[in-house]
């Protein structure tokens, strides 16, 4: 329990310190309605921020946050496809990353069971890489945005219509964890 305090404790700190930064006015505004202009399919990884990466602000970016940035559970693909539906983000982009602990599980055997789902879309892609790249963790992310995109465009009617129809940008970026670039693929 002692840890759980110290945890809940600098949550605690932390909440008062934006609470007193934070403009009233826009969390006013963002209280009556959300107006995203993207929506973002990223890992999980605590080091992998997009607000912090693309200098965004509260109310910028609809994320959903999945290990692997992977779109095989239909929860992940519903949530973008409100975005794009409901929030008429302009972009949806998938954003994976180095090092990605994931795709380092699934080399190396260590899967969850509840995780299965995203090691067989990390399993397609490894399979898609180049016989040189196929235990190259990076290039195997580089890989899984692919085809994550590919799933999203494929699968849901939604987002593929909304890129048909010119109303949607669908694409991908890999963020480097050691010097913070992001690559556009």
């Amino acid at each position: 329990m002692a840890a759980g305090i110290d945890v809940k404790q600098r949550l605690t700190d932390g909440n008062s310190i934006f609470k007193r930064s934070v403009d009233p006015s826009v969390l006013s505004r963002l209280a009556r309605k959300q107006e995203p202009f993207v929506a973002i399919l990223t890992c999980s990884d605590s080091r992998v921020s997009p607000f912090k990466i693309f200098n965004l602000s509260l109310g910028d970016a609809f994320v959903v946050r999945v290990a692997g940035n992977s779109c095989s559970d239909p929860s992940v693909i519903g949530s973008l496809e409100y975005a794009v539906d409901h929030l008429h983000v302009r972009g949806l982009m998938v954003l994976g990353h180095t090092d990605c602990g994931a795709v380092r599980a699934v080399l190396d055997g260590h899967v969850t069971e509840n995780l299965k789902k995203v090691a067989r879309d990390i399993e397609r892609a490894q399979s898609k890489t180049s016989i040189d790249n196929a235990n190259d963790a990076n290039a195997i992310s580089e890989s899984n945005v692919r085809l994550q995109i590919r799933i999203l465009a494929d699968s849901s009617r939604i987002i593929g219509a909304a890129v048909s129809e010119g109303k949607l940008a669908l694409f991908g970026a890999m963020y480097d964890l050691g010097t913070g670039q992001v690559r556009f693929i």
